[in-house]
């Protein structure tokens, strides 16, 4: 039977792909019956979200992001609790969703999975009604990211107060709660992942995209200085100097001493406290055939 599928380009993510690029790759999927149609998005992705909802209200059967993580992202929010399935073929720097999807990096490979048609629904997170499928950082996590923002949008005072509030903060109590459990710690900062993977592929914690509980991991009893050689040490040996504590759960209540932001996926999504859920099985995406349903 023949799927239809919506190819999604995005020029502008990693290693630049183009229709050129992708067009290798075609004759794998036409040989497994995928009719493909090609769209290409804007450089600046600013169109990419409107695209991809054409594969639903079209009734494709499947949506292929070309591109990186912020491409895997958008598209994905726009086929969530659907049955179009999400196929990924990466071009980006990173591919933290692929690699929590265990996605191989290699295009033709990926083509490989799509082709073979093995679905399985993965996971996303959500909080204050943003979703996310790599991670929500709170504290120090999120300061970082909300300074680059406001840079990118040239909002320079938000983005210097933003900086020193990253040079200066100190720690905080956070409050954790999930479904049978409750736990404080003081630490700089938290991270809610739904990927294992984080930031620059770092692999912060074990667990899977398809398991319906998010991991929190937290570094209690940690300075910034110390803090920043454990990212450093999982950045370079692949293991953390000081272990983080993780927690997983499916849904948990977290505050803190203060409002800490969180952002989530690199956007900023309000302040503690929030409830942060796993939405389980939350999108169809194709997978290797060596995992199971």
């Amino acid at each position: 039977m023949t799927r239809r599928a919506l190819l999604v380009i995005n020029p502008g993510a990693g290693r630049h792909p183009h229709v050129d690029a992708v067009g290798p790759l075609l004759p794998v999927l036409d040989a497994a019956g995928i009719a493909v149609e090609i769209a290409q998005s804007a450089p600046d992705a600013s169109d990419l979200a409107a695209i991809a909802r054409r594969a639903v209200t079209e009734r494709f059967d499947a949506v292929i992001a070309a591109g990186g993580d912020h491409t895997v992202q958008l598209i994905a929010r726009e086929i969530l609790d659907t049955d179009v399935v999400l196929g990924i073929l990466p071009f980006g720097s990173f591919m933290n969703i692929a690699k929590g999807l265990r996605i191989p990096l290699d295009p033709a490979e990926a083509a490989g999975v799509i082709a073979r048609g093995h679905v399985r629904r993965a996971d996303a997170g959500e909080v204050n009604g943003q979703i996310f499928f790599e991670s929500a950082g709170i504290g120090l996590d999120a300061e970082v990211f909300g300074a680059a923002r406001a840079a990118e949008r040239g909002r320079w005072r938000g983005a210097w107060r933003r900086a020193v509030r990253w040079a200066t903060q100190g720690t905080h109590t956070i409050r954790i709660e999930g479904a049978t459990r409750r736990f404080q710690y003081r630490a700089l900062q938290a991270i809610v992942l739904n990927s294992p993977f984080y930031t620059w592929s770092f692999p912060m914690v074990g667990g899977d995209m398809h398991d319906g509980l998010l991991e929190i991991a937290i570094f209690p009893r940690m300075d910034r200085l110390a803090l920043l050689r454990s990212l450093i040490s999982l950045a370079t040996s692949g293991r953390h100097e000081t272990a983080p504590i993780v927690l997983r759960e499916a849904t948990a209540r977290i505050s803190a001493d203060e409002p800490l932001p969180i952002q989530a996926d690199t956007h900023l999504a309000g302040t503690l406290p929030a409830t942060f859920r796993c939405r389980a099985g939350a999108f169809a995406v194709y997978v290797p055939d060596t995992l199971g349903r």
